[in-house]
């Protein structure tokens, strides 16, 4: 059964948006939570939510697509450690047994 989608309010730089999903609200509400603490860090550096608004939110994205960015990149080492140690422990287990 498919879920059904519901529409999420979120509130960003005061502006109020509407999301079809199926996530749940609480979902939203965290995504909430993070990217308005994304633009707040920003207007406490000096930009101006009045006259700035655009310039936070693409400041905004462009930092939390590092953050992304960032993590890709230690998932794949971390993924590569994990399969040359899965590599070696099979080599090993197979040297064992012969």
């Amino acid at each position: 059964m498919k879920n059904k989608l519901k529409v999420s309010k979120v509130n960003i730089l005061g502006q109020d948006y509407f999301i079809r999903s199926s996530a749940k609200q609480s979902y939203f509400e965290q995504v909430e939570s993070y990217i308005n603490e994304k633009t707040n860090e920003l207007i406490e550096n000096g930009l101006n939510p009045e006259t700035e608004q655009l310039k936070i939110a693409v400041l905004a994205c462009m930092n939390i697509t590092d953050e992304l960015f960032l993590y890709k990149t230690q998932k794949k080492e971390v993924l590569s450690k994990i399969e040359s140690k899965s590599n070696a422990l099979l080599e090993f287990i197979d040297e064992k047994l012969t």
